[in-house]
């Protein structure tokens, strides 16, 4: 949920009342009417707060999960916590929203990653690279993103994903797309663990692109475990996006079942 000018209601006190609170009183008499007042109070606690990536609020005077997050911290109603550079992969059960082959593939996204797994003796090379290749049938010396998610669904799966694996991330969605399972993440339709993202790299309407494993959404936060991102030698590795401002970003896909 956002809350911006137009907004009415106890949401909207409780807010007014947060922001007294904290100093950033609005001017005038807002009673429970997200006003501009309100939204130029909100934009001076933005002004001096971070999110929970450790990176400065985006100024727009309304309050997302990244401001909210801010607001309760400040308030001290939970803890901020010490982030990593990387996301944190959390231990869990399969998630209630999402789907369970995902949730699946993502056990074992955790473990590559948890071995350290990636390239060796090149780019685009190594064991672990070729075992990721054999699912999808590409070669040495090809990007290997999209046959490391092909892999974990396989593995995860019973030897069979749900989706006929390629080594390409845009053929991926176009096939999870081809079945449905495509869409657009917001704050009210948010990632969850063990949907797939995808981007584009070079050009919109070209054919590179790059693919992970969503491991978790927290707090306007989207985390993920990624394969052959970087330079040589590239690992599996875990990383972290504010939804609404992913760069080149193509889509999410969740699987079925």
């Amino acid at each position: 949920m956002i809350l911006k000018r137009g907004a009415v209601g106890e949401t909207v006190k409780k807010l007014i009342e947060d922001l007294t609170r904290l100093g950033y009183a609005p001017d005038g008499l807002p009673g429970a009417n997200f006003n501009a007042d309100v939204a130029k109070a909100v934009l001076a606690f933005q002004s001096q707060h971070i999110g929970p990536n450790e990176i400065p609020l985006v100024l727009d005077g309304e309050v997302g999960p990244l401001t909210q997050w801010a607001i309760d911290v400040a308030l001290g109603q939970i803890k901020a916590p010490s982030l990593p550079a990387r996301a944190p992969i959390l231990p869990g059960s399969a998630p209630k929203a999402g789907s369970k082959s995902g949730w699946n593939a993502l056990q074992i996204a955790k473990q590559e990653l948890a071995n350290g797994a990636g390239e060796q003796g090149g780019d685009n090379a190594g064991p672990d690279v070729m075992r990721y290749h054999a699912v999808t049938g590409a070669s040495k010396g090809d990007s290997w993103c999209a046959s490391f998610v092909a892999y974990c669904f396989k593995e995860g799966n019973g030897g069979k994903a749900p989706y006929q694996p390629t080594a390409g991330a845009r053929e991926t969605l176009a096939r999870f797309k081809a079945k449905g399972w495509d869409f657009n993440a917001s704050v009210n339709n948010p990632p969850a663990t063990g949907d797939i993202i995808v981007w584009y790299r070079g050009p919109r309407d070209g054919w590179m692109g790059h693919i992970g494993i969503v491991s978790d959404y927290r707090d306007g936060i989207v985390y993920t475990i990624e394969g052959n991102r970087g330079p040589y030698p590239s690992k599996v590795s875990a990383f972290s996006y504010t939804l609404g401002q992913i760069d080149k970003l193509l889509g999410f896909g969740r699987a079925v079942p």
